[in-house]
């Protein structure tokens, strides 16, 4: 029975269907968001056990080259993002996986080591500069999220007050990266077991995918057309900032205002530019993905 309740589990990356909707750089948030979830699911007795299945299950093919239909969401997303040109082709737009693939260089190693002390029940060695190296191999920006990472590092020394500021604004991240991943409903059980939601915490969750942003060195020389030479690396800066869903700082936003007056103008402009507008971005599209 327990099985048959296995194969009928939600899972995210259950097909190629489910996954033809993700990003690669959806891959990288969810493989992020996942290990902090593991990391919540191992400060408790009562769901230790949850988290050493999930880590051995995570490592039945620990060089995650091929697709598993059955294995863990949190396989899946490292396959992704270590993936191939095949696998990269089976995500949203397979261009703009290729080209953010060339900036991640996950460290599988350290990664398994981590897993394989999960699994066997023991403390991890060096856990926050672990997830620092994951933090920073996978390109995560969002604040939050590395405010969340901060304080699991430091879990047993946080006030009950930051314990259940932690794990709701990491419930809330889980909800809308991982809403039908294998990982959230343990993840639900021990925030409900442990009282560890609270309405002091609003939700800054965006539920749609997100795009993969890329700045190339040529793309630079490109965006100089643009913004002007002055303002070049303010304007990536810029697309950092928008991309992890932070506050943009004025300069870099000053910056941008060239591309954001062009846009304006062609509105203005009336519903033909804006359909010109549309053809060429289109355009553009199908060459990166070709």
């Amino acid at each position: 029975m327990d099985f048959i309740k296995e194969l009928h589990e939600a899972r995210l990356t259950r097909n190629e269907s489910n996954i033809r909707v993700l990003t690669y750089t959806d891959c990288c948030e969810r493989l992020y968001l996942s290990l902090l979830g593991l990391e919540l699911l191992r400060q408790y007795p009562q769901s230790r056990p949850a988290a050493a299945n999930y880590a051995k299950k995570t490592l039945v093919k620990s060089d995650y080259s091929q697709f598993r239909t059955f294995g863990t969401d949190l396989y899946n997303f490292v396959h992704f993002v270590t993936g191939d040109e095949d696998a990269l082709g089976k995500l949203k737009d397979p261009g703009s996986a290729r080209q953010a693939r060339k900036t991640v260089t996950l460290p599988v190693m350290a990664l398994n080591r981590y897993l394989r002390s999960v699994a066997n029940n023991t403390v991890p060695t060096q856990i926050a500069q672990f997830l620092i190296s994951i933090e920073s191999s996978l390109n995560i920006k969002n604040t939050d999220y590395k405010t969340v990472r901060r304080n699991i590092t430091n879990y047993s020394r946080l006030s009950t007050k930051d314990k259940q500021n932690t794990v709701t604004r990491l419930m809330y991240a889980a909800r809308a990266k991982l809403r039908s991943a294998d990982i959230i409903d343990d993840l639900s059980k021990i925030t409900a077991i442990k009282d560890l939601e609270t309405a002091r915490v609003s939700d800054p969750e965006a539920t749609v995918s997100t795009p993969d942003i890329t700045v190339t060195s040529k793309d630079l020389v490109l965006y100089r057309q643009l913004v002007g030479a002055k303002n070049q690396m303010l304007a990536k800066k810029f697309i950092e900032f928008a991309k992890s869903g932070s506050a943009i700082p004025p300069q870099y936003a000053q910056a941008y205002l060239p591309i954001i007056k062009m846009i304006d103008e062609i509105v203005d402009g009336g519903s033909s530019y804006v359909q010109l507008l549309r053809s060429i971005h289109k355009r553009a599209k199908n060459q990166r993905k070709s």
